[in-house]
């Protein structure tokens, strides 16, 4: 059966690298954080970061995430408003934590991986103030988490998805990472759903072209299931690995002779996170 090439885009939201993000200088979360403020509205002013945020309001930037319907923590805008909800302080005091010993070449964010928390969420619980810098031997306490590194979790669905079609386990955990961050209740402003942001018309191109069949977009472990399809079929149909990775952002139908400056961004984010995952 001759495949018809999909040529939906998948992505409309701008492209930001993931990784440890810089929250700011120590003097500044001294600042911020010299007094937990109260739970309401935030209007995001210049040089603000989500993470600096939660600090100050005693939250996390999960919490403010999921609050705000924010598919990429890493991008706020200037004036933006922020719900900001109460009791964030307490509830990460009392989140049961996790004793870590941090060896050579580890970052914060592959710490976080693993525990399926994130990066911000540890850098406020051990008072780093700069998540980028972390010192092999300091030992920290790690909140637990439920998604992307706990055992029987989300990682070990990419890992077993990967697998079954035969494309790099690594890969897989970094495009997931990319769009993601590993969360199934990420959501784009374009659409895209769960932790590999599959839009609903890809899903249904998965599903009917490609003989999937009846896979939920909205289900974790499905959702993961089509992604992985959905990227091994671009592997397998574009010129080079980089296009590929081109087009499961974009579409292949977005896909030209040379990548475009956000093709290339994200191209580049996805194989940086791929080195950090091998």
């Amino acid at each position: 059966m001759k495949l018809r090439r999909y040529r939906g885009r998948h992505l409309k939201r701008p492209p930001l690298k993931r990784g440890p993000l810089v929250v700011g200088t120590a003097t500044a979360l001294w600042m911020a954080g010299s007094q937990t403020a109260h739970a309401g509205v935030h209007i995001v002013r210049r040089g603000e970061t989500l993470s600096g945020i939660a600090i100050r309001y005693g939250t996390t930037v999960d919490r403010l995430a999921a609050a705000n319907g924010l598919a990429n923590p890493d991008f706020v805008l200037t004036g933006q408003r922020l719900r900001i909800r109460g009791g964030g302080a307490t509830e990460a005091a009392t989140t049961p934590t996790t004793s870590h010993t941090v060896s050579p070449g580890e970052t914060l964010s592959s710490i976080a991986a693993r525990y399926g928390t994130s990066a911000e969420a540890i850098a406020s619980r051990n008072g780093i103030a700069d998540p980028n810098f972390i010192v092999a031997g300091t030992t920290l306490r790690v909140p637990q988490g439920t998604g992307a590194g706990a055992p029987g979790g989300i990682e070990a669905v990419l890992e077993q998805q990967a697998a079954a079609h035969g494309v790099d386990p690594a890969l897989v955990k970094a495009v997931a990472w990319q769009e993601s961050g590993w969360q199934q209740n990420a959501r784009s402003e374009a659409g895209a759903i769960g932790v590999m942001q599959v839009m609903p018309s890809t899903a249904r191109f998965v599903n009917s072209v490609l003989g999937s069949g009846g896979l939920q977009v909205k289900a974790s472990e499905d959702n993961v299931r089509l992604g992985v399809r959905y990227l091994k079929h671009m592997v397998e149909m574009m010129p080079s690995e980089r296009k590929a990775l081109a087009a499961y952002y974009t579409g292949p139908g977005a896909v030209g002779a040379t990548l475009t400056k956000e093709q290339k961004r994200y191209v580049d984010a996805v194989l940086a996170h791929r080195e950090r995952f091998r």
